[in-house]
Order: C-alpha cells, then sequence, then structure tokens
C-alpha cells in the first residue's frame, strides 16, 4: 500500500510541495511596484554605511526543474546586491533562525500582500512596498532595542522615502502589539544565496481538506494499482 501511495505521488508531483532546497535559475529582475528611495543605509555594527538604497518589491522570474516560475520578493540581504544565477528555494529559518522574528515577518507579508492588492495609485503603492521593504529589513537587523526604522542599528535616511519610514513603522507596531496577526494559507520561503540577496516570499499552503482530497486520491490510484496487479496475476 505503502509503495503503491509513493508511486500515485510521484506520478503527480504537479500537485506535491516543491522539494526543500530546489535550484532556482532566476534570468529576469523587475522592481514592482517601482523604488523609493534613501539618502544613506546604515548599519552601527559594523559601521556600514550604503549610499542610495533603492527600496521596492521584486518580480523575479525564471525556471525550476525546468518550468517556468515567478515570486513576489523582498530582500533579505541588504549588504548584497540581486542579479540574476543560481538560488536555492529554502524555508526561512536558513536565514532568520528567531522563530518569532519568523512569525512577525510572516505577519508582516501576508497584510502588505493584502494592502497592495487593493491599492491603486501608483505612489500608494510604491510607498506601502518600500515601508514593507524597511520593515523586513529591522526584523532582520535591529538586535538594539524595539524597531524603528529611524534609528537604532538599522536604519536609512533622507530620499523621497520619509512617509515609507512612518509607515513602516506604523506595521512594525501593529504587528509587535498584536493588532496584525498573520493570516493563514501562507509560509515563508527563501530564494537563497552566498553571494547575493537573499529573498523572500509567500508560499501558499494547501488547506487540511486539499490535504485530505490528496491524499483519498493517491489512496485510490495506490487501489488501482493493486486491482491491476491481482488482475493480472489471475490471467497469468
Amino acid at each position: 500500500m505503502r509503495t503503491a501511495v509513493m508511486a500515485a505521488a510521484l506520478a503527480l508531483g504537479a500537485v506535491m510541495p516543491a522539494a526543500a532546497n530546489a535550484s532556482v535559475i532566476i534570468t529576469g529582475i523587475d522592481d514592482d511596484p517601482g523604488y523609493l528611495a534613501a539618502d544613506q543605509m546604515i548599519y552601527t555594527p559594523t559601521g556600514f554605511v550604503g549610499n542610495w538604497p533603492g527600496m521596492s518589491r521584486f518580480r523575479v522570474t525564471g525556471t525550476e526543474n525546468g518550468k517556468a516560475v515567478e515570486f513576489l520578493t523582498y530582500c533579505v540581504a541588504a549588504f548584497t546586491e540581486l542579479n540574476t544565477g543560481t538560488f536555492e528555494r529554502a524555508d526561512i529559518a536558513s536565514v532568520l533562525s528567531d522563530t518569532t522574528r519568523q512569525q512577525q515577518l510572516l505577519t508582516l507579508l501576508t497584510h502588505s500582500d493584502l494592502l497592495l492588492g487593493a491599492e491603486t495609485d501608483l505612489l500608494a503603492r510604491k510607498t506601502i512596498s518600500a515601508a514593507t521593504q524597511l520593515a523586513v529589513w529591522e526584523i532582520l537587523e535591529e538586535h538594539g532595542g524595539s524597531y524603528d526604522t529611524t534609528s537604532g542599528q538599522f536604519y536609512t535616511v533622507g530620499g523621497n522615502s520619509d512617509d515609507a519610514r512612518a509607515l513602516a513603522n506604523s506595521y512594525l507596531t501593529q504587528i509587535t502589539t498584536g493588532g496584525w496577526t498573520a493570516i493563514a494559507g501562507h509560509k515563508l520561503q527563501v530564494l537563497f544565496s552566498n553571494d547575493q540577496q537573499s529573498q523572500v516570499f509567500l508560499s501558499a499552503v494547501p488547506e487540511p481538506a486539499s490535504w485530505a482530497t490528496m491524499i483519498g486520491g493517491f489512496a485510490l490510484v495506490g487501489g488501482m494499482f493493486r486491482r491491476r496487479r491481482a488482475a493480472a496475476y489471475r490471467v497469468a
């Protein structure tokens, strides 16, 4: 029975979750909905100062196991550049081990996704996107106290992103005070690279009823295999 179900699962691999650490070849990168910028990005523990950092959600395209794929992502490696190339699809734990912060990040991205989907004004969409990116960096990089995108260990200054910083702080307040909680049906995954900007994105999680249907389907296919095998023995 187990062998038959596993065979059925392999035969219907298109509906199974992607394997951990699968290689994704990224061939295209676009800012979506577009950048807002700061004059400087500052990280005090190392003395890092970056000039003209841009903040936006990315739409990255490429292939995974020979099939075309597309992801809506945010940068989780603020100190490196993003380029095309080979990435590994991995769990969020590959870049963030703190489970509390993982949940905060999941809460942020699920709510930001709804906000972007409901907004039609381009500047407002850019501000939401930039605020989300700033909040992502804050959750990942700020370990000196409370979250604040204008001060602390990690922050940005200047540019045309003042509204985005204020909005990011409001998002972080909602998350840390319990005003927002993660929206069900999603998990975080990462396009990971050792020498480029790793990217985080939301991946859908099948509902329990969907899994039950899939498992039932595998069992049905397994039963068909058994009946065919029994029929073959009788003919022989």
